[in-house]
């Protein structure tokens, strides 16, 4: 018996289904946008990797730490007595709010969707290399400043750097390009109307068709692995993982 089985009543009437919109997984709380596993009985959805967990998964910036699948978050009680959530992910930062995976000797926590992220991408000669925390003294192209920071607090998570050292992106800041995107329009939001061209601004300067539509690629190729879409992935960069041998 799988470890969702255990926590899922109608676990056997997910049907793997693909919406060209948004929507909020049941299980790890995040966005998800494409294929989702969807339970007709009781209107749950649920990313791939959360229908499909592992018991335990280690990661190469986590050393010979071990990290097992939670299926709850950890709260505390905050200012006023309030319950509050009390892990991020080290990743991208954002709050775990459902399904994770957790190390307790090392205090190391995963989103699902976030182990997807892939170490080294090559896009029209542009190789971009994912950085652990406090990786890159560069600013992040999207919020101009090397640490990330809520407004209450500096929060921790990799970033993506290209090896020119001209392209640096927090991935909490293309969670925030998410977000963003969903206030703006709405549910039914297709990645293929998201305005990357603006999204990607770097105010005060121009930029190359071409250079535009590297950052445009490695953009969507992220936020699919965030999104947990893999169709989406395959679809927009198949041509340029064939082309440099990629896997």
């Amino acid at each position: 018996m799988s470890i969702v089985e255990r926590t899922h009543n109608c676990y056997e009437h997910y049907d793997l289904k693909t919406y060209q919109k948004l929507f909020t997984c049941d299980g790890c709380k995040t966005r998800g946008f494409g294929e989702r596993y969807h339970c007709e009985l009781c209107g749950h959805e649920l990313h791939r990797e959360c229908r499909f967990p592992h018991t335990t998964i280690s990661h190469e910036f986590f050393g010979c730490s071990i990290l097992t699948f939670r299926d709850e978050p950890f709260t505390r009680y905050g200012k006023n007595n309030r319950k509050e959530y009390s892990k991020c992910c080290d990743a991208c930062g954002k709050d775990i709010c459902g399904f994770s995976y957790h190390c307790a000797a090392d205090n190391l926590d995963l989103h699902p969707t976030c182990r997807n992220l892939d170490r080294k991408l090559v896009i029209n000669e542009t190789v971009f290399d994912l950085l652990p925390a406090k990786g890159s003294s560069s600013k992040c192209i999207w919020c101009k400043k090397r640490k990330i920071s809520d407004g209450k607090r500096d929060v921790p998570g990799w970033s993506y750097l290209s090896t020119c050292k001209k392209y640096h992106f927090h991935v909490y800041c293309m969670t925030e390009m998410v977000y963003e995107a969903c206030m703006k329009n709405g549910e039914r939001l297709g990645l293929e109307k998201v305005q990357l061209k603006q999204l990607i601004r770097h105010r005060g300067s121009s930029r190359s068709s071409s250079v535009l539509e590297t950052i445009k690629t490695f953009l969507k190729i992220i936020l699919s692995a965030l999104l947990g879409d893999p169709t989406l992935l395959i679809s927009n960069v198949f041509v340029e993982l064939v082309s440099h041998g990629l896997q």
